[in-house]
């Protein structure tokens, strides 16, 4: 007798676009009731910006990224790719975002060393395509450098052990609602996270020259000040409105640059400089 094979219905888009619907009403419920008993809900916001804006990497993304990696040259802190000239950088970076989760660092030699100049141009080369992914430079003495890649929400490779010249802010992946609320500098990419500030305070060394965030859009120079040691509750109260800015919904009050600019530099002691579209930050080299 012929066993007749036990085949799965394929569920139909709709049943997929409902459950989801339900996951985020279900995520926004939590967090007002969160919100109300004086909680955090950091944790539950950026799971319910994912699922708004359906954050994930394709299986063509996937297969894009591990050709790539595939045809890097193997390199390391200790064994550089050596190039000619510091534009080089850019024919090595990959298309796509580094979905794996793990550290992926390109390491780099150049006899002449990597002047702010060349950095800046290569972040503004990579600037110039819109990718949907983070990248960060750190540059070390003896004419090295470390490019990190990192994910469509976060840098997950950047090193904080030499001089961090500066990252990038996608801002392809994100849907923005309420946008009239919105500060303009958050919805060009050109607003620190709160892990940027954390990041920096904790690292004053590797930052100790400035620092920079590139998106699409500009840079934004970035100069920490040194002395103040009650930055945490700061920070804190800066993440918890931070991610609610993806959510169209504007806590912290400010929308011009000058409210910016005052916010960072009273509360993290941070000077912070705006360069829109073409117009980036001035170099002065080491």
């Amino acid at each position: 007798m012929n066993r007749q094979k036990n085949i799965q219905p394929v569920p139909n888009r709709e049943s997929f676009s409902e459950q989801a619907d339900s996951e985020v009403d279900a995520l926004k419920k939590y967090i007002e009731t969160k919100e109300s008993n004086g909680d955090d809900a950091t944790v539950e916001k950026i799971e319910l910006i994912s699922k708004i804006n359906d954050i994930r990497y394709f299986p063509e993304e996937r297969s894009l990224f591990d050709t790539w990696l595939g045809k890097i040259p193997k390199n390391s802190f200790e064994q550089p790719i050596k190039i000619n000239d510091p534009a080089e950088v850019t024919e090595y970076l990959p298309d796509v975002a580094n979905y794996t989760g793990e550290p992926i660092n390109l390491f780099f030699s150049y006899q002449g060393g990597f002047s702010n100049d060349d950095l800046d141009i290569i972040f503004r080369h990579f600037s110039s395509k819109n990718q949907n992914f983070e990248i960060s430079m750190t540059r070390y003495q003896g004419g090295l450098l470390s490019v990190g890649i990192g994910d469509k929400t976060r840098d997950t490779s950047a090193r904080m052990d030499g001089k961090y010249y500066g990252h990038y802010h996608p801002i392809g992946n994100f849907i923005l609602t309420n946008q009239e609320v919105l500060p303009p500098r958050f919805m060009q990419g050109l607003l620190p996270s709160p892990g940027d500030i954390r990041g920096f305070l904790k690292n004053l060394n590797s930052v100790s020259d400035g620092t920079r965030i590139y998106s699409h859009n500009g840079s934004v120079s970035i100069s920490i000040h040194v002395g103040r040691e009650d930055t945490d509750k700061a920070v804190e109260e800066y993440k918890m409105a931070y991610f609610d800015l993806f959510l169209g919904k504007n806590k912290l009050g400010f929308l011009f640059d000058e409210d910016v600019i005052n916010y960072f530099r009273e509360r993290f002691s941070i000077d912070i400089q705006f360069f829109p579209h073409e117009r980036t930050t001035e170099s002065s080299d080491e």
